[in-house]
């Protein structure tokens, strides 16, 4: 019997205690209390819901007939306009998802009907004295379930109704209207996944509009969620390159959600097409406003209603986390329910708040709601009115001011903004929130203040880990919060700050953000003598802020700014700077910024650059992210270093910084640090990384050793000069490394050589733990990876992907000792190492020296590894060296190619044969000549989970060796899921499987096959293979000279029904001389959706379809083949007939169409060609 989630405990544990009490005669309150002991010993929080089925049944079954009240609307609801459709078209075939669920609807509705009944039966034992606590524990879980189901119906019938408007032939748009924090969005999005899963829409895009449409940051966003790239920076330009992508994009039907549109919008300025042909794009547009709908054309308009009162009960339950075994809250929780008005998003944030509370401030909350109502909200539509109450609540309940003055920030981001958590912790040391006394710990604290007010519902995610995300109108609640109370921060986009400042002043604000504003200079004189925080960006490509001279004069608190500039010189008369980020600046830090900024603990420039010795003079600087300038270490004292560092900076071409050979780069806490002569590197905050390319030869990375014993990320491209990337690791070795990539560093001889580093006081070190990707590509003279003395443990416990390429004098990869810490491995990538002889050497270990190896077999466990490709590895000879073999219990997908020397002993062949029958999904073979024989054997006892199969070049005569035992009906159990099958010179194969009993090989998923040059293959399928092919949609067949039948025909199985393919839309058949025709005249009319047919150079072709000599004319008129686009017949010189003799059915025709070098084909009814 499987595990029951439901059950913590087993429920017979209560009956049997009730059955005893009740052979004593024990009275029913002794029972209670016998039972409610039990509970205390035996529950724990995951079977409270047990308890409910026992103590609170009544309330389930009201729940139940609630639910059933519900679903019964809906369904009448449908079942009105399946009936008005009906009237209007005469006959309407209903869509399979409508007739679906109002099948089910009537299933469960019996089913209800049928619970009931059972439950009014019976209801109690003991004459009614006592609860029949068996029945009430089965039925309560039984009614419970079913509450569950219908709710579930309910929920689609909301969604079939949006989803078959879309589906019409005629809808170009469809509007989803209804009140602010409804869940139109929610539902939107939901609408567009399943409608993608369901095939209905190749592609979904998504944009939010908002209330001031930026038509830039639209397009962008549809753009980006359509995976296209959006290069042009006018706005008629861009809509312009849209509509072109809409017209050339391989997907036949698209669907654009634009989401919370507050007025007509003009598509056409975005560059949305709207009634192009076929109707192949269309719009679902949500509102607040239902007349935005008849504005914008929809051919539908759908209503989301808020929340009936069970539902909003049950949802602030959920959230609020309420027991219903309590009964002191049933009471009180449905009229705070009911203050929230069926929205859900206030419902979620009251409930969030309220989470664990007890009965007395649930009290309270119910007179805080009903007391605020009372205020009308000016400026606030009276619909707005209920969920800016809630959503006010919620944010008092907040703890501390902290979180609230959190929430409040998260307003200065535009509307519907994903907000980077490391903004938050920059402007959480500015206002010296927690009085944190690094950025570092602030991090830390405001991740627990993230956390918060996403369980108070305040915060949403975004689906990134690093970011999150506000609801619009939560948004607005805060701007709200913020305008009536402490004037702390304010957020305005478009409107200029000297306009602000005549407005309503700013004196009194920590914070202002102006994003997209006006092309402008800032204005002079204004005083902001308590402004903390200041954020201006312009979203416009060509513009850079104009700072005036004496514009920070009175801003003597500024601690964090964040803007764009051209001229960086006016930071250093913010003597309180504490954060500095400057985007889309492409300038140069001047080094007397380090010994005016004093206070300076986080410095960010993605375009910009920084002398290393300018670093080094901000003396608090905890975090740096950006480019550095080219170094050259010189053999001089650092007097003559900074004397020719500066003499270097004033001449024209001056472009390298020379520092001292003592230079050492400053410990910093958080760093991305990008040493590249050009900006295609992104820069991340938070992190600790390292870039090197292009370096000058004399830059040694010796001066960043300070950062090694915290470094996470490694890049490292032409770096030249260097042996090794890390000569001298200290103790603590390279533990919190994470990622390392090298690429191109051409005199590189090993990674990572600790071999002469100091040891003895750590005992015996463990390096690289954390590693957990290595990339290295273009490393000729790379001889090891990794080097290190005896007393350093190099453990790769972390290592999950492991890629090397093109280093052609490595030998191996891995010593014994490090493979054996490869629990982690996930994929494992080796290709062009020309030298290359096993990836484990058991013979030395991790310093190259020589160790004995045991004499017999021996296991290397790879437990984790799930990709393994080995390409162009002409000397590889095996996995393990010695006596050793390697398994792979995990593996799906192996992928080898031109390794002609590689083997595998039968041992290690065994031992991995069932694992791999289970899991392999991909398997590719090619140019392992040594591998004849182990494939065949490792494909003749089935591989269950086998999606895609292609081997080329490899001396086999048979595929498929089928000789597992095949039991009656299991015919299709050997290779149920194989998709992609490919052939590529095989110039021995004969046949496909191995000739026997035809019953027991199918192909029954198979999607796309393709075989080439495999020159001695004279049939393709048998006619049985073939009637199981039904999903088969690409057929291509290659230069296979012997070739004489498709499908064999065997006159034999006349009376079975015929072969169809009616999912192929793409057949190629290209110089095969001894092919005579292609398909039997029966197979025609399956071909429905046929797209491309290519027919060229094949010799002896005589006719495309066929039928016996002699045999009857069938009336073939079902045969059509409107679908297809792409026509082909080339160099065909004794093709007659499309069709065979006596057929009168036209040749087909395509818009692409090459008939030519035909000379003999005749045009059946419509007469020569």
């Amino acid at each position: 019997m499987k595990h029951d989630p439901d059950l913590a405990i087993k429920p017979q544990s209560f009956f049997m205690l009730l059955e005893v009490t009740r052979s004593l005669k024990i009275n029913s309150m002794e029972i209670l209390l016998a039972v409610a002991t039990k509970l205390g010993e035996l529950l724990v929080d995951a079977t409270v819901k047990q308890a409910r089925y026992l103590f609170c049944f009544n309330n389930i079954v009201k729940e139940l007939k609630d639910k059933e009240t519900n679903l019964k609307e809906a369904q009448d609801g449908i079942n009105e306009k399946v009936e008005e459709e009906r009237q209007k078209h005469c006959a309407v075939v209903v869509e399979k998802d409508v007739e679906k669920w109002l099948a089910d609807v009537v299933e469960e509705m019996a089913d209800v009907r049928n619970l009931k009944a059972k439950i009014d039966e019976k209801k109690s034992c003991f004459n009614g004295w006592c609860p029949n606590w068996g029945f009430r524990y089965w039925m309560g879980r039984k009614a419970s379930k079913e509450t569950r189901k219908l709710s579930d119906l309910q929920d689609r019938g909301k969604f079939n109704t949006i989803t078959e408007a879309l589906k019409k032939g005629s809808t170009k748009m469809v509007g989803l209207h209804g009140l602010g924090g409804v869940g139109k969005t929610t539902l939107a999005k939901f609408v567009g996944n399943q409608l993608r899963q369901q095939k209905i829409f190749d592609e979904v895009g998504i944009a939010t509009v908002s209330q001031d449409p930026n038509i830039i940051n639209v397009q962008s966003e549809l753009a980006k969620s359509l995976g296209w790239v959006l290069d042009e920076v006018e706005e008629q330009e861009r809509a312009d390159r849209l509509r072109l992508m809409f017209s050339e994009s391989k997907s036949s039907k698209i669907l654009v959600i634009l989401d919370d549109v507050w007025n007509e919008l003009e598509l056409e300025t975005i560059g949305i097409p709207i009634g192009d042909r076929g109707n192949r794009c269309k719009i679902l547009l949500t509102t607040r406003i239902q007349p935005v709908c008849d504005s914008m054309g929809c051919d539908t308009r759908i209503q989301l209603g808020v929340l009936k009162r069970e539902e909003g009960l049950a949802l602030l339950r959920k959230h609020a986390g309420i027991d219903v075994a309590d009964s002191t809250l049933i009471d009180v929780s449905k009229r705070v329910a009911g203050e929230c008005k069926g929205l859900p998003l206030a419902i979620k944030a009251v409930g969030s708040a309220l989470r664990g509370k007890g009965f007395g401030e649930w009290k309270v909350a119910l007179h805080k709601l009903k007391n605020a109502k009372l205020n009308t909200i000016e400026g606030i539509g009276k619909d707005d009115q209920d969920v800016y109450h809630c959503l006010k609540f919620s944010y008092d309940y907040l703890n501390g001011e902290d979180s609230r003055s959190c929430f409040l920030l998260c307003s200065l981001f535009p509307e519907d903004y994903e907000i980077y958590l490391e903004d938050l912790v920059g402007y959480a040391m500015a206002l010296d929130w927690y009085q944190a006394e690094s950025i570092e710990e602030a991090r830390s604290l405001v991740s627990g203040t993230i956390k918060e007010l996403k369980a108070s519902s305040l915060l949403l995610d975004t689906g990134y880990d690093r970011y999150v995300k506000m609801h619009d109108i939560v948004r607005d609640v805060a701007l709200w919060i913020g305008s009536v109370g402490k004037k702390y921060f304010t957020s305005k986009v478009g409107i200029g700050l000297a306009e602000r400042a005549v407005e309503e002043g700013l004196e009194q604000y920590k914070g202002i953000s102006m994003v997209g504003n006006k092309k402008e200079e800032l204005p002079n004189g204004l005083a902001f003598s308590n402004l903390h925080i200041l954020r201006l960006h312009n979203t416009e490509y060509d513009y850079k802020l104009e700072v005036p001279e004496h514009f920070f004069k009175e801003m003597p608190a500024l601690k964090l700014i964040r803007c764009e500039v051209s001229d960086p010189s006016f930071l250093g008369k913010l003597k309180r700077l504490q954060i500095i980020y400057l985007e889309k600046s492409p300038i140069e830090i001047p080094d007397e910024l380090g010994d005016e900024l004093s206070r300076l603990k986080l410095l960010y420039i993605d375009t910009g650059s920084i002398s290393p010795i300018t670093i080094n003079k901000f003396p608090q600087l905890e975090e740096f992210y950006g480019l550095i300038k080219n170094w050259a270490v010189e053999e001089m004292s650092s007097e003559e270093s900074y004397a020719r560092c500066a003499e270097s900076d004033s001449q024209p071409d001056g472009s390298v910084v020379c520092l001292p050979k003592d230079f050492s780069f400053p410990k910093l806490q958080r760093y991305d640090i990008n040493k590249d002569d050009s900006d295609d590197c992104e820069i991340y905050r938070g992190i600790r990384s390292l870039y090197i390319k292009n370096n000058h030869p004399k830059a040694t990375l010796v001066i960043f050793s300070a950062l090694y014993p915290e470094l996470e990320n490694l890049y490292l491209n032409w770096v030249r000069g260097c042996q090794n990337i890390v000569p001298s690791i200290d103790e603590r070795g390279l533990n919190e490394l994470t990622i390392c990539h090298v690429t191109d560093c051409k005199a590189l001889e090993c990674i990572m050589d600790a071999s002469k580093s100091p040891h003895g006081k750590s005992g015996n070190p463990v390096m690289l733990s954390r590693l957990a990707e290595l990339y290295m590509r273009g490393l000729p003279e790379l001889k090891w990876i990794w080097k290190a003395p005896a007393q350093h443990v190099i453990s790769l416990q972390s290592l999950t992907e492991l890629s090397v390429s093109w280093c052609k004098n490595l030998t191996y990869i891995f010593t014994l000792s490090q493979a054996r810490s490869l629990v982690q491995l996930k994929s494992l990538e080796v290709s062009h190492c020309k030298r290359l002889e096993c990836i484990v050497e058991a013979k030395f270990d991790h310093n190259e020296r020589e160790i004995s190896v045991g004499d017999g077999n021996i296991i290397l466990a790879l437990p984790s590894l799930r990709k393994l490709r080995f390409k162009y590895l002409p000397e590889l000879i095996s996995f393990c060296s010695e006596n050793y073999y390697s398994t792979w219990p995990a593996l799906e997908e192996l992928d080898l190619a031109s390794c002609p020397k590689l083997t595998v002993n039968s041992t290690e062949l065994e031992v991995n044969l069932q694992c791999l029958g289970e899991k392999l999904r991909i398997l590719k073979v090619g140019e392992c000549f040594l591998l004849s024989d182990t494939i065949p054997a490792l494909l003749k006892h089935g591989l269950k989970n086998l999606e895609e199969l292609g081997i080329r070049e490899l001396g086999v005569q048979v595929i498929f060796q089928v000789e597992a035992i095949i039991a009656e009906g299991q015919e299709n159990k050997l290779f149920p899921c194989l998709k992609t099958l490919y052939l590529y010179d095989l110039r021995e194969l004969q046949v496909l499987y191995h000739e026997g009993p035809t019953h027991n090989f199918s192909l029954q998923s198979l999607t796309r096959f393709s075989v080439k040059g495999c020159t001695m293959l004279r049939r393709l399928f048998s006619s049985t293979l073939a009637r199981n092919l039904l999903q088969l949609k690409e057929l291509e067949i290659y230069n296979c000279r012997e070739l004489e039948q498709i499908i064999d025909e065997d006159e034999d199985e006349d009376h079975l029904q015929p072969v169809c393919f009616p999912k192929l839309t793409s057949i190629t058949v290209d110089s095969c001389p001894k092919l005579k025709h292609l398909f039997h005249i029966s197979v025609a009319p399956s071909l429905q959706k046929l797209t491309h047919l290519w027919i060229e150079g094949n010799d002896e072709l005589e006719e495309v379809f066929w039928h016996k000599d002699g045999a009857e004319v069938t009336d073939y008129n079902e045969i059509v083949m409107n679908e297809l686009q792409g026509f082909r017949l080339l160099d065909l010189p004794n093709l007659t007939n499309f069709w065979p003799a006596g057929y009168q059915i036209p040749i087909p025709s395509a818009p692409n169409e090459d008939v030519h070098n035909c000379p003999r084909l005749r045009g059946n009814s419509e007469g020569d060609i």
